[in-house]
């Protein structure tokens, strides 16, 4: 004798076989499966081809080295460019007000000047004003 709501077991075989065919004949899940693999291929290639590009970098890298060729003045030139847009940028943000900024480097110029006229031993000081306000 059977039980009222159970199911046999070849009636919920036959149910999911029946759900699952439908599924796999629908269109609109089999185009979305298409555009994902498109997508995920294409995300594929581009992570091979930055690869590529890396390894033959690297590739023209070492060649470089090994024939004695090197590209330390262009790395000094960004390291120096750096500094420079390091310090442009402390003075912009710099959290003391601008005449105390511009006295502070007014005087640090002054003792480089001196430093290095001491050592030319030329005389750097032509008695001209040179800032704003007739310093």
């Amino acid at each position: 004798m059977r039980i009222p709501g159970r199911r046999s077991a070849a009636s919920k075989w036959a149910r999911f076989a029946l759900k699952t065919g439908l599924l796999l004949t629908d269109a609109k899940l089999w185009s979305s499966i298409n555009e994902q693999l498109k997508d995920h291929l294409e995300d594929a290639g581009d992570a091979v081809r930055h690869g590529y590009e890396t390894t033959t970098d690297r590739i023209d890298d070492a060649r470089a080295a090994l024939r004695g060729e090197s590209h330390w003045p262009s790395h000094a030139l960004s390291f120096a460019g750096g500094i420079v847009l390091g310090v442009g940028l402390g003075l912009l943000l710099a959290p003391s007000p601008g005449e105390e900024t511009r006295a502070l480097l007014r005087n640090r110029a002054n003792d480089f000047r001196d430093r290095v006229s001491d050592v030319t031993g030329a005389d750097f000081r032509s008695g001209q004003a040179t800032g704003t306000h007739g310093d």
